[in-house]
């Protein structure tokens, strides 16, 4: 009785498995397209990012659902540099982007330093300082 019990269970685990798999939604790919965009001329995401996280940095790239739009389709894509300043103050920079699954676009959403999103002049500066100078952020 219990032989057919374990050779049941180890056929349908994995069937259960594979299936929980399939009902979640997997960011990889849209992480994979932001990165290879090139929202910024010459450059991909990528590159941009790495270029402005610069040596002391580390940097983490995660994905969602917007919550902005009210659509399935439109993937927020934020990749978060953690970043260590000359004088030991740690900083964070999110830049936003959205990947819209549906016409395959990405564009630049925000940006945020320190949880605080920037407007589009400051925070303009705020990278441009950032990638020719390698400041540290406050």
């Amino acid at each position: 009785m219990a032989g057919g019990w374990v050779r049941r269970s180890i056929l349908i685990l994995p069937l259960a498995g594979a299936l929980a798999l399939v009902g979640c939604d997997s960011y990889e790919s849209d992480i994979a397209a932001v990165k290879r965009a090139k929202t910024v001329p010459g450059q991909t995401n990528e590159e941009l990012v790495m270029d402005l996280a610069g040596a002391r940095a580390s940097i983490e790239w995660t994905a969602e659902r917007s919550q902005v739009y009210d659509n399935d389709d439109i993937i927020a894509v934020i990749a978060t540099i953690h970043r260590l300043g000359q004088q030991g103050r740690r900083s964070k920079v999110d830049l936003v982007y959205i990947h819209n699954r549906q016409t395959q676009k990405i564009s630049f959403e925000e940006l945020r330093l320190n949880g605080q999103r920037q407007d589009l002049l400051s925070g303009a500066l705020n990278l441009f300082l950032l990638d020719q100078f390698k400041l540290q952020l406050q």
